[in-house]
């Protein structure tokens, strides 16, 4: 697959974590809570800065972008340096943008369509459902920490497993992890958070 497919998965990253974690006693009660502020929150507006952190490289690949996601299921990623890259989906269709040139997905429709449902499972908080992951939760005093196993044989080829930071007084996702079976590991890291601003549809139907 050439079209940066690695992009796509950029969501997927692997984060360190530097805090001491201890199991969670009540997972039920945080999966509640994440799920009720998933409904509350129609539209959320972040920055990131991602991170891949790869064997073959000393230094890691650095970039930056802003993320959007609006109900139901509108989504934008859009990488803004050190290169132009944006993957944008509303309801079923989704197109992607690379240096300025749209990339014709359409060969690609079921990967392309797994991640997407993979990017929507994770921004609505619905991860613990058993159908797509096996999780274990834990917290530091800052933090809630969700470490979510792959039960899908393709995916968990790929990844050891995803892991989620969300704040604990606000319950908004601050890292986004994924390690990989390579070794390899990205980290994204989202700031200045807006949640319930109005988001123009065009977001998400245009580059």
């Amino acid at each position: 697959m050439r079209f940066s497919i690695t992009f796509l998965l950029f969501i997927w990253i692997p984060v360190l974590v530097k805090a001491q974690l201890e199991p969670l006693n009540n997972p039920a009660e945080l999966t509640e809570k994440l799920k009720q502020a998933s409904i509350s929150n129609i539209s959320i507006k972040a920055d990131f800065i991602e991170q891949r952190f790869m064997s073959a490289l000393k230094e890691p690949q650095t970039s930056y972008g802003i993320f959007y996601y609006k109900k139901e299921n509108k989504l934008r990623w859009e990488k803004t340096k050190p290169s132009s890259y944006v993957f944008i989906s509303e309801n079923n269709k989704v197109r992607v943008k690379e240096n300025n040139h749209e990339k014709d997905v359409s060969s690609y429709n079921q990967v392309v369509g797994r991640i997407k449902d993979l990017m929507l499972t994770l921004v609505n908080g619905d991860f613990s459902n058993g159908k797509q992951f096996d999780p274990q939760y834990f917290q530091t005093k800052t933090e809630y920490i969700v470490k979510l196993k792959p039960r899908n044989k393709r995916m968990s080829n790929a990844f050891d497993y995803i892991q989620l930071s969300f704040n604990k007084k606000n319950l908004l996702l601050e890292e986004l992890a994924f390690y990989e079976k390579s070794g390899d590991r990205n980290i994204m890291k989202f700031s200045n958070q807006m949640v319930n601003q109005e988001l123009n549809d065009s977001l998400f139907k245009n580059f």
